[in-house]
């Protein structure tokens, strides 16, 4: 199958509305895990906000690459599991970090295509990355590599919320959380910037790197 064909089906996959449950947990290997959250429509505050289906298809893609283990939402249930108090996705990531010693939980997120920035890296501020700062230059080189100049941290998103992903995985688990946006044009076809491949690999690669080395001693 190629690359191509493999996108196509995962897309497929995350335009698909009748999977029976509400998200999909693919064991792996590896201390780094993939999330995708608002891989399907989401429902916040009674409003019904877009899905980000190529932060889903990432998360299949790269776990049929490299075996992480990853999670993603496959089905709205009126729940948004980024931002609500209570969360069964939250919930089943947690327990699966803490059973099988999980050391880093990336969450993959996507931007509009009108925001400037192309990246943007969320650590609360500093306070998900439970003082691995070095995390932030790993990210951020993951991406210079692509040439891709636009890269910010916590501006727009710095996913502090208390009930966000990374905010959970770090509080529940003591274990760092990085939230991932991407800007919908490095990832959709027809634009300009458009380089969903190589951000495939550039994120494989990373997620290889950061499993076989401390945070800290990885050189991008």
């Amino acid at each position: 199958m190629t690359a191509e064909q493999q996108i196509d089906r995962a897309l497929a996959y995350f335009t698909d509305e009748e999977h029976c449950c509400s998200f999909e947990l693919l064991d792996g290997k590896g201390s780094v895990m993939l999330s995708a959250p608002h891989a399907m429509l989401q429902t916040r505050n009674g409003s019904i906000k877009c899905a980000e289906r190529f932060t889903g298809m990432l998360c299949r893609l790269i776990h049929e690459r490299i075996g992480c283990p990853v999670i993603y939402k496959t089905r709205h249930l009126r729940d948004d599991a980024n931002f609500d108090p209570v969360s069964d996705y939250r919930a089943a990531l947690c327990r699966y970090v803490k059973a099988h010693n999980v050391q880093l939980v990336i969450d993959l997120h996507q931007m509009k295509p009108e925001r400037s920035t192309d990246v943007c890296i969320g650590t609360g501020r500093g306070r998900n990355l439970l003082g691995h700062k070095e995390l932030t230059h790993a990210f951020t080189e993951c991406f210079r590599v692509l040439g891709i100049k636009h890269i910010a941290v916590d501006d727009p998103f710095d996913a502090r919320g208390v009930n966000t992903v990374c905010a959970t995985v770090a509080t529940q688990c003591n274990v760092p959380a990085v939230q991932l946006e991407l800007s919908t044009r490095l990832l959709m076809s027809g634009y300009d910037e458009s380089c969903f491949l190589r951000v495939l690999d550039a994120l494989s690669d990373l997620v290889l790197a950061l499993q076989k080395e401390p945070a800290e001693q990885v050189a991008l």
